[in-house]
């Protein structure tokens, strides 16, 4: 497709995964006031594999497994284990923060995947991406320096820990996706890679947990599964219309709208969730994010 084209769907696509992941969080809060990490976990990607082996079945991209090569299945492997690893470590550290806090911390993450697509995949970085990472990375620091303030240090270093691990493992995952995308289609890369997820974790989840879910409770792992399935189906989209760079820089405005959709739910149900802070220092990093982010992946030479 023209270039013009492909940016413009890449950037629609990467807004629609900032949808997704910022409204994810709420809906894993609630859930795991009534299902351990492991069992949410284990329960997202049985759902997700159903769902895409029945897109890739439909739509024929099942023969792509028929040109793989031996090092492609170890990168399958990899990528699998690498966002087990996500998934777990993000749930983990949820438990031990705040939602708002969470997804401030994992946003290290498409920072990481943009580092890695400009030196892995040699993409290029004009001055004007140039400058909008740094406007990012200063909003973040900023953005960050505000949240943190509000954490316990004990809270801090176990969340801090667990969210570190998350965004390293889901930026090594980010990468291969890119890079297997050559070979195979996004669809049938994920379903593989859920479909490992879910062998994996069975023997750590308790299926029986589900059964003793309230109406609301159900709602939010219902969401949460169907979140699986539309965010990562989009951003493996985006990947292949966009750099890897570009749609890292889109997606770390996640806990942007995150913190307004929290505090949005929170005014709508306050018993379920709590209200974010965010001071004058937070606002300010919250322009520079979301001005560097929109500067870096739209400006062009």
């Amino acid at each position: 497709m023209h270039r013009q084209q492909n940016w413009k769907i890449g950037l629609s696509l990467s807004l629609l995964v900032v949808f997704f992941w910022a409204t994810l969080p709420v809906a894993l809060k609630i859930s795991l006031s009534a299902v351990d990490a492991w069992t949410l976990t284990w329960f997202r990607f049985c759902t997700a594999t159903v769902f895409t082996f029945a897109i890739i079945f439909f739509t024929g991209s099942w023969r792509g497994f028929l040109r793989l090569k031996s090092k492609d299945w170890w990168w399958l492997i990899l990528a699998g284990l690498m966002l087990i690893g996500n998934y777990v470590g993000y749930l983990l550290g949820l438990e031990k923060t705040t939602p708002g806090n969470a997804q401030v911390l994992i946003q290290l993450a498409p920072f990481l995947m943009i580092v890695g697509g400009v030196y892995f995949f040699k993409e290029t970085f004009y001055l004007k991406q140039k400058i909008g990472a740094l406007l990012l990375v200063v909003g973040l620091g900023l953005f960050f320096k505000d949240q943190l303030d509000s954490v316990s240090i004990v809270e801090y270093k176990t969340g801090v820990a667990l969210m570190v691990f998350a965004a390293i493992t889901w930026a090594i995952y980010a990468l291969i996706q890119k890079k297997l995308q050559a070979v195979l289609s996004s669809q049938a890369i994920l379903s593989v890679i859920y479909l490992l997820a879910s062998l994996l974790l069975l023997p750590f989840s308790s299926p029986d947990h589900l059964t003793g879910l309230n109406q609301q409770q159900w709602i939010a792992v219902a969401y949460a599964c169907f979140n699986t399935v539309g965010a990562y189906g989009a951003f493996s989209l985006a990947l292949t219309y966009w750099q890897a760079s570009r749609v890292g820089m889109v997606i770390a405005i996640v806990p942007v709208f995150s913190l307004l959709f929290i505090n949005l739910m929170a005014g709508i149900f306050p018993d379920l969730v709590s209200f974010e802070h965010i001071s004058s220092i937070g606002f300010v990093g919250v322009v520079l994010i979301v001005g560097g982010s929109m500067f870096a992946s739209i400006g062009k030479k």
